[in-house]
């Protein structure tokens, strides 16, 4: 059975929060203070209901506030519902739509589940110690303070902290003042913008931190345990050149003073976007330059790049409900590709993208029980098992598809408008589609509705008769048996020299010669071509760049393994492939010849393969051999372990030999 979630925010609409907190490590536990301003929409009833979750409420008062002055109603009754994470407020009187305060005092707990409030534990010179941190996305801000906790109910928010003396406070906003009493330190910040409950962030204990200001005025600051603190200076550089680079991309300044980015010894998931609070796992900041390899350091920058584009998509402007989550994660998914390819080119990062992103979301949704991009999130507790790689990957890589599809300058301008028609508000995925639109002219609503709402992705079958193209789409299956969907179509950009440039029916014929379709591999789908169209563009492979080279293997692989092709085809296709210095091609090859290793139940047939292979990487083992040289590229490091790995298992005997000697 579904489980469901009764919305409060159709009842109430928070305006302001002022919260106070005092927690307390010792203890593990806290006390606090929140006048809650708003107005109470709907029927007139005679209670108010709020979220809470495990709090200990002590004290309740409402007031009711008019042109006339203000009128404190009396709450006769405070009743708190476990299974539905609610506190209700009873009072004699009726309420009536309008302006009202609620002030509630309360307590609570601070738990080690890493949500809501909770410690992060760390050793310094042998000693223990601990930070006290927050996580409140998605539904956990009401463990901490009675709210209407729901992304649609924005409001702003004073927030302050009793700490202990010589504690670092750290905030979504800077400090406003701070008032010293004994051991105790009261932290005021300064208001925040306009935002979900989820964003409100706070940490606390021994740290430090770099600095660094971008040419716009935003202080950036990047905290870490003391130890640890030197490790964060890349992710402070990367940090200040994205925010530059959004802030040129969006045409909106970043909305906040400063932006605060924290290495926290726990934390549950990468990252957290919190406005201005940024918080990571110590693991998605920290860069040792004398030992961190550069895979790693590219994953760093990458994490950073995500989270700085939620500043502001997801949090300048947010969904209105957790259904489109998919759209906030895989929007940063892909700029942040974006982002990193400008500001390290060498890193070839679209290469990448097709890759790590779109393939590995094209062997998920090529299962027979993958689910849409688009799924109804009844309850926040459903999001964990929902939001998977077909939500983050295939997400990113169907915008990438609409990116390419509407043209880098559309898409940027229809993004501006959006954001800029929606600042400070909440959103549904269509309003990001009207906004594409009216820039772009295109129907992108009805373009993307398939790809987000449908389950799987298309194969287009390709056969040349004469001067004649017939392609057909199907829904590709990774498993030969699986039956066929008679009707399921998607509105697929061909990429290629044809028109119309959409194959948006069954199937359709063009008058045309071979040609490579999908090019740039910017489409989210595979396409099977036949013997004699592959033999054509494996003639002309010297031709193509990196990334069409890498589809039509990937492709030819791949449609051999689901019974669309045939695997000698394939294995035809890779005798072009003798001069190929591509890591990212090479890793589609050793992964396609080690699919068909494994299938082999013959040894005779896996002795045959071995002089083919070795053939192939040859040239390749003979220019990077077994040792770093000074000039390897980063790509050249990576590939020499695939050269090795496909020498070894295919016999090459000084490579057996080094193993064997090293060993």
């Amino acid at each position: 059975m579904t489980k469901s979630v009764r919305r409060l925010f159709g009842q109430f609409e928070p305006e302001h929060y002022d919260l106070h907190l005092s927690p307390s490590a010792n203890t593990m536990s806290f006390r606090g203070t929140v006048t809650i301003t708003g107005k109470k929409t709907g029927r007139p009833s005679q209670r108010l209901t709020f979220h809470q979750h495990e709090l200990k409420i002590t004290s309740a008062k409402i007031t009711k506030r008019d042109k006339k002055g203000s009128e404190t109603i009396e709450v006769v009754r405070i009743n708190s519902h476990k299974s539905f994470d609610e506190v209700r407020l009873h009072s004699k009187q009726m309420l009536y739509p309008g302006s009202y305060s609620i002030t509630l005092e309360f307590s609570g707990k601070i738990t080690r589940q890493m949500n809501g409030i909770y410690p992060c534990l760390f050793e310094e010179d042998g000693k223990s110690k601990k930070l006290i941190a927050t996580q409140f996305e998605s539904h956990h801000a009401r463990e901490v303070f009675p709210c209407i906790d729901e992304p649609e109910a924005k409001a702003t928010f004073d927030l302050s902290l009793t700490t202990p003396k010589g504690d670092t406070v750290i905030a979504n906003t800077p400090v406003l003042k701070q008032v010293e009493n004994g051991k105790q330190v009261t932290t005021s910040f300064e208001t925040t913008p306009k935002m979900s409950s989820y964003l409100l962030a706070f940490v606390i204990g021994e740290m430090k931190y770099l600095e660094a200001t971008t040419k716009d005025g935003v202080l950036v600051r990047t905290y870490a345990t003391p130890q640890n603190v030197e490790l964060t200076k890349f992710a402070l550089e990367v940090g200040v050149k994205c925010l530059e680079f959004y802030n040129d991309y969006f045409d909106i300044p970043y909305p906040l003073q400063k932006c605060d980015m924290i290495a926290l010894p726990d934390f549950a998931s990468g990252a957290m976007e919190n406005w201005g609070c940024v918080t990571y796992r110590e693991q998605c900041m920290f860069v040792d330059p004398k030992n961190t390899s550069l895979p790693t350091k590219q994953y760093v920058a990458m994490v950073v790049a995500h989270e700085l584009a939620h500043q502001w998509f997801g949090n300048l402007v947010t969904m209105r409900w957790w259904t489109d989550l998919w759209l906030n994660e895989g929007f940063a998914s892909w700029i942040e590709y974006l982002a990193i390819d400008k500001l390290f080119p060498e890193w070839e990062m679209w290469t990448q993208f097709i890759t790590d992103e779109q393939q590995s979301a094209m062997r998920l949704d090529s299962l027979e029980n993958t689910h849409p991009i688009e799924v109804t999130v009844n309850h926040p507790d459903e999001i964990r098992s929902i939001f998977d790689t077909i939500s983050y990957a295939k997400g990113a890589s169907v915008i990438h598809m609409l990116h390419e599809y509407l043209g880098p300058t559309n898409f940027r301008d229809g993004l501006r408008h959006y954001l800029k028609q929606h600042a400070y508000g909440n959103t549904d995925t269509v309003d990001l589609w009207k906004a594409l639109a009216e820039v772009s002219k295109q129907p992108v609503e009805q373009f993307m509705h398939a790809w987000t709402n449908q389950p799987g992705y298309p194969i287009i079958t390709a056969q040349q008769a004469d001067d004649q193209l017939v392609l057909r789409q199907d829904r590709f299956y990774a498993n030969p048996a699986q039956p066929k969907d008679a009707a399921i179509t998607w509105p697929i950009p061909l990429n290629a020299s044809l028109k119309p440039a959409l194959l948006e029916t069954k199937s359709h014929q063009w008058q045309a010669s071979s040609l490579k379709l999908n090019q740039g591999q910017g489409g989210f789908y595979r396409v099977a071509y036949h013997p004699e169209q592959l033999s054509v563009l494996a003639s002309q492979q010297a031709s193509f760049g990196p990334l069409d080279r890498l589809g039509i293997l990937s492709d030819a692989f791949e449609t051999a393994k689901a019974g669309y092709s045939s695997t000698t085809a394939a294995l035809g296709l890779l005798e072009n492939y003798k001069n190929e210095d591509n890591n990212a091609v090479w890793d589609v090859m050793a992964g396609g010849l080690n699919s068909i290793r494994g299938v082999m139940d013959d040894d005779t047939l896996r002795e045959a393969m071995k002089p083919y292979v070795l053939q192939l990487t040859k040239q390749q083992y003979q220019r990077l051999g077994w040792d770093a040289k000074p000039d390897d590229s980063h790509f050249d490091s990576l590939l020499r372990t695939t050269i090795l790995a496909q020498s070894a298992v295919s016999d090459h005997p000084e490579v057996v030999k080094k193993c064997l000697d090293t060993f």
